[in-house]
């Protein structure tokens, strides 16, 4: 029993924390980290050529950290650092990218 009550406090605040955009979902197929204005795709494959234009996207808004992840359902979570503007210019490339 009292080890329930932090157990529940821990889960919560993990919880929050991606409900608030502070870390990926753990569902994401593909996650893309981005650090020191540097792509690396940490979890799945992402072609080159979406890679490329995120890559572009990313450089032209001055986003230097953050991520990007999609998941199974193909809903794509943003850290909470990238605007609204560029997430859907970003989801568009990287959902409709064939």
């Amino acid at each position: 029993m009292w080890l329930l009550v932090p157990t529940i406090i821990i889960a919560a605040a993990w919880l929050l924390a991606v409900k608030f955009d502070f870390v990926p979902p753990l569902s994401s197929k593909i996650l893309i980290k981005i650090h020191n204005q540097q792509l690396r795709v940490t979890r799945g494959q992402l072609r080159a050529q979406p890679r490329e234009f995120v890559s572009d996207i990313l450089q032209q808004a001055g986003i230097t950290h953050g991520y990007i992840a999609i998941t199974y359902y193909n809903h794509a979570a943003f850290s909470r650092n990238i605007p609204a503007g560029i997430r859907q210019r970003l989801r568009n490339v990287i959902l409709n990218t064939p």
